[in-house]
């Protein structure tokens, strides 16, 4: 496989925390084309952060707070082109569609491939809005190639009139730091674990991951299991409705907000001293829905068993009844019933954290993803857009009626 140089341009990207910038990071790291990464800046910390990687970065004063703001992009424009430029790149990738808008006017005026990288959420969240999906659809389908995370974010990319043949899937993955081990002295007195059977949920506190419904099935929890504890590792905008709630319900003692934990390691502890993981995402109304879930894959590999929402692409990380279980996101009872019955069963139990733990390891460590992300790069580049087949076979088209019409006028 020759080698290409690529330009990701990303919103996200460590050290920034969450499974998009994990997703990318790790792309870069293991990619054996060579991968430039175009990221905002974050703090003082990213130049001591960069200068540890393999890959280059470049970083630019935009994309703040991880959000696109219409005043930076003159100068994300001038920086994705620069970048395009200087490191003579084959292709761009693009990590959110809307600023995808740069590589389809970078094609326009000079030729430039790129590719659009998509996560469920995008994909959903403009489809209602009248202008903004005609544009997001332009932007896909002129593009070389889209990457999506899973099966759910590929068909929503179909729907947008994309050609299944310029898609391709590359799951996230979870990284090798991830794995089983004891539970940890030092987090059991920290938080005051002894003789409690602790679940555990790590992400940004955002509604749809459906930390309120775990919250309100613990009353029911409570009464089977009385010495669980919720850890709840993360946080967001939803950290003071959520103890509010837990209050209100009379289960605060066992609710636990630890905050952000950015060290791979340290949340790895946190897997392996909890006795389950769970995350209840739901699709809200205007579109935002969990488009994989790679905390779902850490747990597994740190051989702890999962319960997980039934929506959006979650069912492609859990497979239920075989690596987990899936439950209703919005039905309390089947929420406390998962987490008693996990409890419960030991024989269930241990079933699925064996099939989740050999799944993970043997399908979804970034070593392998990123060959496949190699290939798919790979292939992109040396693909005509939809757009340039379209005009290529209409040609073909109206050159068979040309000759068609002329062999007609001699008889």
């Amino acid at each position: 496989m020759k080698r290409k140089k690529i330009v990701l341009v990303t919103g996200v990207f460590p050290p920034g925390i969450g499974g998009m910038q994990k997703y990318y990071y790790n792309l870069s790291k293991y990619s054996k084309h060579k991968v430039t990464v175009l990221a905002p800046k974050y703090s003082r910390d990213d130049e001591a952060f960069d200068s540890q990687e393999s890959f280059k970065i470049i970083r630019g004063p935009f994309m703040k707070d991880e959000k696109v703001h219409i005043a930076s992009w003159t100068t994300l424009f001038r920086y994705v082109h620069k970048t395009i430029r200087n490191e003579q790149a084959d292709i761009a990738i693009y990590g959110y569609v809307l600023i995808g808008l740069i590589g389809w006017i970078l094609r326009i005026l000079f030729g430039k491939k790129y590719v659009i990288s998509t996560h469920g959420m995008d994909m959903l969240q403009f489809r209602k809005i009248w202008g903004l999906n005609k544009i997001v659809s332009l932007i896909l389908r002129h593009a070389e190639g889209v990457l999506t995370n899973s099966e759910f974010t590929r068909k929503q990319v179909i729907s947008y009139g994309v050609d299944p043949a310029h898609i391709e899937l590359v799951f996230p993955g979870v990284e090798d730091v991830y794995e089983r081990g004891p539970r940890s002295e030092e987090l059991i007195a920290k938080h005051g674990l002894e003789e409690k059977y602790v679940l555990l949920t790590v992400g940004r506190l955002v509604r749809r991951k459906g930390y309120d419904y775990v919250i309100q099935s613990l009353p029911e929890v409570i009464r089977a299991i009385p010495n669980a504890v919720y850890l709840i590792v993360g946080d967001g905008p939803e950290r003071n409705r959520l103890r509010q709630l837990a209050e209100q319900l009379g289960v605060l003692e066992h609710v636990l907000f630890v905050g952000y934990i950015q060290d791979a390691e340290t949340l790895n502890a946190y897997y392996n001293t909890c006795h389950q993981f769970i995350m209840i995402p739901r699709e809200l109304e205007k579109g935002d829905a969990e488009g994989f879930g790679i905390v779902y894959l850490e747990a597994a590999s740190s051989g702890i068993p999962v319960i997980a929402g039934n929506s959006g692409g979650v069912s492609e990380a859990v497979l239920d009844g075989q690596t987990g279980l899936l439950v209703n996101p919005i039905s309390t009872s089947e929420i406390s019933a998962a987490i008693v019955l996990m409890k419960q069963n030991n024989e269930l139990r241990s079933r699925l954290v064996t099939a989740g733990y050999e799944r993970v390891k043997s399908q979804f460590r970034y070593i392998h993803l990123a060959e496949k992300f190699d290939r798919a790069m790979s292939r992109f580049v040396n693909m005509s857009t939809p757009a340039a087949v379209a005009a290529k076979k209409a040609s073909g088209r109206n050159s068979r009626r040309g000759s068609v019409q002329e062999k007609g006028s001699s008889i």
